[in-house]
């Protein structure tokens, strides 16, 4: 019995067509210092660096570099600092050493679990459906939900457009549209659908490691938004992912299925206050993940769902231009069965079937948070987050988590800021293999898995010179985090009996600490960043032999990671966009042997991930052309090439005769894409 990690190598090209109606084409960006709120309109600009919060407009995305004739977000907000890179088999979100299972990513608040399609090859995000992305790395006020990483949130657009419109996507892999319809003057729906069709095209080419790939992905969103009155707002969201892949030997005597899905819905109602405003918002969203495979006369099932619903409640108020409160009451319910699985046909075994129950779980959450502005060079935020945790019949857990930020302001131009916070997260997540596929799964905290609980500082400075022609940011971090879970088990495994998937889960503590610099150039012919991070994710398992006192890496840790990105209008109607990438290779641990002995699969490994891949390296080039450009109107062509040089980037480990070790690569060539861009 051999175990094969898959890839999947695409060759393609994709044209696209696609019109904005609903949105400005220039990156705005909105940031509060003390009570002065500026708003800046750039074309060229990708960052605004500063400490706290960055919105960026969506239909800016369109300046990136594109991968298959999309830019995808998640993508995108690798290329920032602080932000691990991944490669082609991840689009997971690693902010300052977490894993993205810590990273809360939302749609107007509604958590998405899985926001991932095969291998990472794209998020589950369709660009026109959203109007902004919010990104907070570090720095959250009391209001921050109960993760112990990062915080992305995806807004859906609320303003009633003027008249109907669309944006459409047409490619060789896949193609999306959306439409904007508006309804009357004060209601309007955004419908969003996106599928591929890998198959129609390239089932000759999707072969990998001596298998035939079949795959295909889905994704629907749907938003409603009313002004009920002149101070009352509401939208409802609807969101559906579904992916299903499928692999098979020549002789079909191999077939391996994986199908996931993901179901977000939410709906909030907003009242303008005098002062302020008040904010309800419900939501549900669930994860669902199956694996069926068969191996000659070996049947192997699995199954794993996870879902929360819940309700918000988010109050702002002013006091005065210095004073300002904000304060919430959540709710969480939390389903989750983690791992079932079935195996028969195996003679060595007997027919065996693992169904864990149903489990269930409650979170009640008060919070609140102060800003003050003392003078006009300093102003702090304090806040706090009290949670209570029931889990079954057992005691309630508790936390009361305490949040500071000192802001100080020495210059006009210039801004340091001093964070520390306490956070807690009452779920986790572990995998039985790597390479970009959905067999993690998720599972509850409970008196033998205690909460993750994080305490995080960071230290950060943002200034601007020469007229706000260049930038800066520095940032230093430390993050150290208690119970954290790794799984020590994989997909041979499964084979031995009374299989359950909390034997092989260790638990321990992790440190993470590092340091990011960026430079930026904010006007000009020739405007872009450069950045680079220095990091650590030391984990210290004592279930583990061997691996106390943080001596070894976490699975996502990258140690160096420099990314730059440039974008430049050499004519009126030009505009060429560049991003290189280079990072240290992930660590992985290498299996030396696999045996049976008395009925169990025995495996042998070395140094848990004493090993690293290979160093990471990609560019990405990109060129527009605006054919039309008035103040209504846009039409343009666009040629991107993701990986230039068609640098083979190793991803996956695959174990051939012998077992000894080939690193694998699912994307060794370049990948061009043509777009066409409109505004109609």
């Amino acid at each position: 019995m051999r175990n094969r990690l898959t890839g999947i190598l695409f060759l393609c090209s994709s044209l696209s067509v696609f019109g904005q109606t609903v949105s400005d084409s220039s990156l705005t960006i909105v940031k509060h210092l003390e009570d002065i709120e500026v708003v800046q309109q750039r074309t060229a600009s990708f960052v605004e660096q500063r400490p706290e919060r960055l919105v960026v407009d969506m239909s800016n995305l369109q300046f990136m570099p594109k991968f298959l004739g999309t830019s995808d977000p998640i993508r995108y907000m690798q290329s920032l600092p602080g932000i691990q890179t991944n490669n082609e088999s991840s689009t997971g979100i690693h902010i300052q050493g977490c894993d993205d299972y810590q990273t809360l990513i939302t749609i107007n608040g509604a958590p998405v679990l899985y926001p991932n399609h095969l291998l990472g090859l794209y998020s589950t995000f369709i660009n026109s459906h959203f109007s902004t992305m919010g990104i907070e790395q570090a720095e959250h006020t009391g209001l921050m939900e109960n993760r112990i990483g990062g915080w992305v949130d995806f807004s859906t657009h609320t303003s009633i457009p003027k008249r109907f419109g669309f944006n459409a996507n047409i490619g060789l892999i896949n193609s999306d549209i959306t439409f904007a319809i508006p309804i009357g003057g004060k209601h309007a729906l955004w419908v969003s659908a996106r599928s591929s069709y890998i198959n129609a095209l390239y089932s000759k080419f999707l072969k990998s490691d001596g298998f035939n790939v079949r795959y295909h992905f889905m994704d629907f969103n749907l938003t409603y938004s009313g002004q009920l009155t002149d101070k009352d707002q509401m939208v409802v969201t609807g969101f559906y992912s579904r992916d299903k892949m499928r692999l098979f030997s020549d002789s079909e005597k191999t077939q391996i299925g994986f199908p996931w899905q993901n179901i977000v819905g939410s709906a909030y109602w907003e009242h303008a206050l005098e002062s302020g405003a008040w904010r309800t918002t419900a939501y549900f969203s669930s994860f669902d993940n199956q694996l069926e495979a068969a191996v000659d006369s070996v049947h192997v099932q699995t199954d794993e769902q996870f879902a929360v619903t819940g309700i918000k409640n988010r109050l702002t108020w002013s006091f005065n231009e210095a004073l300002h409160l904000s304060a919430g009451v959540d709710y969480a319910h939390y389903l989750s069965r983690p791992l079932a699985f079935g195996i028969h046909g195996l003679a060595m075994f007997e027919t065996q079937t693992t169904v864990p129950e149903m489990e269930h779980a409650d979170e009640v959450s008060l919070s609140a948070d102060l800003r003050h502005v003392v003078c006009r060079w300093f102003a702090y935020n304090a806040g706090v987050h009290a949670s209570l945790y029931f889990y079954k019949k057992e005691r309630p857990q508790w936390a009361l988590d305490p949040r500071v930020s000192l802001h100080f302001m020495p210059a006009k131009d210039h801004a340091i800021s001093l964070h520390y916070g306490m956070y807690h997260q009452y779920f986790h997540k572990a995998g039985l293999t790597g390479g970009g596929l959905p067999t993690d799964f998720f599972f509850l905290a409970n008196q033998r898995f205690s909460p993750e609980v994080a305490h995080a500082c960071n230290l950060k400075y943002v200034g601007t010179f020469y007229k706000k022609q260049f930038s800066i940011s520095a940032e230093v971090y430390f993050k150290q985090i208690y119970h954290i879970v790794e799984s020590t088990g994989n997909v041979l495994q499964v084979l031995n009996k009374r299989f359950t998937y909390d034997d092989y889960i260790v638990t321990g503590n992790g440190r993470n600490y590092g340091a990011s610099i960026m430079f930026q150039r904010n006007t000009g012919i020739v405007t872009g960043y450069i950045s680079y991070t220095l990091g650590w994710a030391r984990r210290s398992l004592p279930g583990l032999e061997g691996f106390t006192d943080y001596r070894y890496a976490a699975s996502s840790e990258r140690r160096h990671d420099l990314k730059a990105v440039i974008n430049a209008h050499f004519a009126k109607r030009w505009n060429i966009s560049a991003m290189f990438v280079l990072a240290t290779g992930l660590p992985y641990t290498k299996a030396e042997e696999a045996y049976m002995m008395n009925g169990k699969m025995v495996c042998h490994y070395s140094t848990y991930n004493g090993a690293h891949m290979p160093l990471y390296h990609r560019l990405d080039l990109s060129c527009s052309c605006d054919i039309i450009k008035t103040k209504e109107h846009e039409l343009g062509i666009n040629l991107s090439l993701y990986n230039t040089y068609a640098h083979k980037n190793a991803q996956f480990v695959v174990y051939r005769e012998n077992f000894k070790p080939i690193l694998g690569s699912g994307m060794s060539t370049i990948i061009p894409s043509i777009s066409i861009y409109g505004k109609f």
